[in-house]
């Protein structure tokens, strides 16, 4: 059955809410709202629905709860629940990245930071740029708030890591706000006395394992010693002291190259193997290291496409089998799918996070619109720069948001006022990366059929609700999202 386009064009919005579609496949319509509820119809009720034949429709009910169909509720309901959807645009960035230093013990091949040398100690923050960075940080208008630790290894300046988290936390309490930390760490330069500072003061840990031990010594080199040996030691070690205390597992990141995408299985098993109940299944990126390598590294959109494919198969086979195991990524748009809270991922968000979600501290006091945004300080192009170090946190925090980086960063990654995006029937879960665009383009402004991470977002979403058809797979994307 061929829709009727025109008929379409003058539905009555009497009745009809506002909704995006797609044909799903042969037989189905999938269609979507911006409080990010969707729905199947076979093509006979999705004609009836456009022409107001509600009385035909056996899922009338579910359609009007979720703002399909307008009743008297209507109006309220969905002012609500866009309000819900996007109440992270009403706060100032909440992630605030510290690079606490440059050097690195790895020099991982794809390495997107372009880590410096560890001999390298001017790349180092010292206390007095960490105080201001504090400052800066705790002035921003949101309550609550994450300080991460990132490139290069943290561990390395470790001093200044510790002189963070206690000033952070004794100004948060008298400024009563709420302040979180994260470290990213590849664990190798760990050690028991850190490990219990580290916990005692509720600093999360994150590391990347890049697979098997094939797969990881493979990809993350220029350590003395075996990194795979270290690392899954440490993984260990840390998921034992978290769990006694009663805290979240760690969380292992992998970044795929074009070596691991036929591994997908041995790296699974070793990510089960190892205690670790979920996989982030992450792209490369064009940053740093990986940028001058891309030949040897990099895979094309659609080799991506079929890797996550084939791991999330794996993943939900596992579950079958009865262990709990998700796969990360997904998670993330199940939750943007079927909370009623948006769970804003970073990456994931209209406006884009950078500038007004997540911001970047350099070693030296800079401040860039996203980590991503300092990569390419790296790379020679410093297009992103908010500004240098200005003489309070309080001056800082007032540039930064009244910069020309972060008036045009909104304007450029709010998919509402973009072409193609805004029209898309994923556009409530999408988020688009200009960063990622600029390096890959030349252009913030990409079109939509140029857009090669947008396409990886929307290949993700088209597995996921095939997936969803099928109710034993519904119900195991529903266990990861409930934890």
């Amino acid at each position: 059955m061929t829709v009727d386009l025109q008929k379409i064009k003058e539905t009555s919005t009497d009745r009809v809410g506002f909704f995006r579609f797609k044909k799903f496949d042969a037989e189905t319509y999938l269609i979507t709202n911006d409080a990010g509820k969707f729905h199947f119809l076979n093509s006979e009720d999705f004609q009836n629905f456009i022409a107001w034949n509600f009385d035909t429709l056996a899922d009338l009910s579910d359609l009007e709860k979720k703002g399909f169909i307008k009743n008297d509720l209507y109006q309220d309901a969905m002012i609500g629940s866009v309000a819900m959807k996007n109440h992270f645009v009403g706060v100032g960035p909440t992630l605030h990245m510290v690079v606490i230093t440059l050097r690195c013990n790895h020099k991982c091949k794809y390495c997107h930071a372009a880590v410096a040398p560890m001999s390298a100690k001017e790349f180092d923050m010292s206390e007095e740029t960490a105080k201001k960075v504090v400052d800066t940080i705790l002035y921003t208008n949101s309550p609550v708030l994450t300080i991460e630790f990132q490139w290069g290894e943290a561990l390395v300046n470790y001093p200044v890591v510790q002189y963070v988290v206690e000033y952070a936390t004794d100004r948060a309490q008298h400024l009563g706000k709420q302040v979180t930390f994260s470290l990213v760490t590849n664990l190798t330069l760990m050690t028991e006395e850190k490990l219990t500072w580290l916990l005692d003061n509720w600093v999360d840990i994150c590391t990347s394992l890049d697979g098997d031990e094939v797969s990881h010594n493979a990809s993350r080199t220029g350590y003395d010693g075996n990194s795979f040996e270290k690392v899954s030691y440490w993984l260990q070690r840390v998921s034992e002291e978290k769990q006694k205390r009663g805290m979240w597992k760690i969380w292992a990141l992998l970044t795929a190259t074009k070596q691991t995408l036929p591994r997908y299985k041995e790296i699974i098993d070793e990510y089960q193997k190892l205690g670790l109940d979920g996989i982030f299944l992450r792209w490369l990126n064009p940053y740093g290291f990986a940028a001058a390598d891309m030949d040897t590294l990099a895979y094309n959109s659609d080799e991506w496409i079929e890797f996550y494919t084939q791991a999330l198969d794996y993943v939900i086979e596992i579950n079958k089998w009865g262990t709990f195991f998700r796969e990360q990524i997904s998670s993330v748009y199940l939750q943007k799918i079927f909370n009623t809270y948006d769970p804003a991922f970073m990456d994931i968000r209209s406006p884009s996070w950078i500038a007004v979600g997540g911001v970047a501290y350099n070693y030296d006091g800079k401040i860039y619109a996203s980590d991503e945004s300092r990569m390419l300080w790296r790379m020679g192009m410093d297009d992103f720069l908010m500004t240098d170090p200005q003489q309070s946190g309080q001056k800082n925090y007032e540039v930064m948001m009244k910069s020309d980086i972060t008036k045009i960063a909104v304007q450029s990654s709010t998919l509402d006022g973009l072409p193609g995006y805004n029209d898309h029937v994923y556009k409530p879960y999408l988020g688009v990366d200009i960063i990622h665009n600029f390096k890959t383009t030349g252009s913030l402004y990409t079109p939509l059929v140029k857009d090669e991470k947008m396409k990886l977002q929307m290949a993700i979403l088209d597995t996921i609700f095939e997936k969803l058809r099928d109710p034993e797979v519904e119900k195991i994307f529903m266990s990861w999202i409930g934890r």
